[in-house]
């Protein structure tokens, strides 16, 4: 049976999403077990070098699965253009995560005191919605510059973006919280979690290609 488009980028946003959250999260998790927690500025700018490179690399993987769905319907897509765009946004995006990390200074007793990261349970809750309506944003408008020039009504593709984003990034931190205690299913939850949040930011965003199935 032939899959609908909107089933074929489901599926595909959805891998291009978790493999790209696995490979950054991958590195950012070597960053600390290399670094640990810098207090230096020396080892705060090679931190942000390596979660950047992560950003790189995430936002290449993300790309690519989503330009080979795209490429289908929108044939004179710019892979360079989308490529570039998704890479910038996602390096802005991963910027802005590890910005609240510059302000450990080795001596802050909040890193020790309030669980986990020295961060309060709620903050990290809201800052999870807020982080992913801000990430969806970016990566979003970075994309509806190229999306534009083929769809009218490119501009949902933003709206789409920032509410699948701040889900998604909200549903894997809950999960995370709930098994927060059981180290040893950590990677197991990391896994459940991410496939969780990609297809959830998947499937909102093939929101965007509804109308074209029904052909309006």
């Amino acid at each position: 049976m032939k899959l609908s488009y909107r089933i074929n980028w489901i599926f595909n946003d959805a891998a291009g999403i978790f493999l790209g959250i696995a490979v950054a999260a991958g590195i950012l998790s070597l960053e600390s077990q290399w670094l640990g927690t810098p207090g230096t500025v020396a080892g705060k700018a090679e931190g942000l070098g390596i979660a950047l490179l992560g950003g790189l690399i995430a936002g290449t993987i993300l790309a690519w699965f989503q330009y080979r769905i795209l490429q289908r319907r929108y044939p004179v897509l710019s892979w360079k253009v989308w490529w570039g765009n998704t890479v910038l946004a996602f390096i802005a995006a991963w910027g802005l995560a590890i910005l609240p990390s510059f302000s450990y200074t080795g001596h802050n007793a909040m890193q020790e005191v309030v669980p986990p990261f020295g961060i309060p349970v709620y903050t990290l809750i809201y800052g999870s919605i807020l982080f992913g309506a801000i990430m969806g944003a970016i990566i979003g408008f970075a994309q509806w510059m190229e999306l534009r020039k083929h769809r009218e009504d490119a501009g949902e593709w933003i709206g789409v973006n920032v509410f699948g984003w701040s889900l998604g990034l909200f549903l894997l931190t809950l999960l995370g919280f709930v098994f927060a205690d059981q180290l040893s299913a950590f990677l197991l939850v990391g896994i459940v979690g991410g496939l969780i949040a990609a297809l959830c930011i998947a499937a909102i965003t093939s929101m965007f290609f509804q109308r074209m199935e029904e052909g309006r």
